[in-house]
């Protein structure tokens, strides 16, 4: 399997579009990055937002940035969605449970200001999970009624 997807790229102060190529075979996820002026960057990994954040490691010291949601400092793929490739992943807020709501797709734009760096994501996961296991959650009600109505939404496009 094999698709060809544009992407934005932040080179410097300047936004361009990209072509990301992601093919899937041997269990092993495969991402190559190509400009105008050819193949830029090359990363696998067990799911697409694994081995993107690969590329990104890769690409961050040449001042390239992806601009994509998988980019975002504030996201992660569930267990589920990592099982089937990481095409999408949810967007993490920390004052409320995750819902339907709240899945946006991996390779979709994401605005530059949104995105950081493969650390900047780690250290937003510690926090979440940390904000996750406090006992204080089950008394604040905009918990409650986030949970109670998460089947009533929709995946965003």
């Amino acid at each position: 399997m094999s698709e060809t997807h544009t992407v934005h790229v932040r080179v410097g102060e300047r936004e361009v579009r990209w072509t990301l190529r992601v093919r899937h075979g041997d269990g092993q996820w495969h991402l190559t990055l190509r400009s105008p002026h050819g193949v830029e960057c090359e990363a696998s990994g067990n799911d697409v937002f694994h081995a993107l954040r690969t590329m990104r490691a890769e690409l961050a010291p040449r001042g390239v940035t992806l601009c994509c949601n998988g980019a975002r400092v504030d996201v992660r793929p569930s267990g589920l969605s990592r099982s089937h490739g990481a095409w999408m992943v949810y967007v993490l807020p920390r004052w409320r449970p995750t819902t339907a709501r709240d899945l946006v797709p991996t390779l979709g734009y994401a605005p530059a200001d949104r995105i950081g760096s493969v650390e900047e994501q780690d250290a937003y996961w510690a926090r979440h999970l940390r904000h996750r296991r406090n006992p204080l959650n089950f008394i604040n009600p905009v918990w409650w009624i986030y949970w109670a109505t998460a089947s009533w939404g929709r995946p965003r496009k």
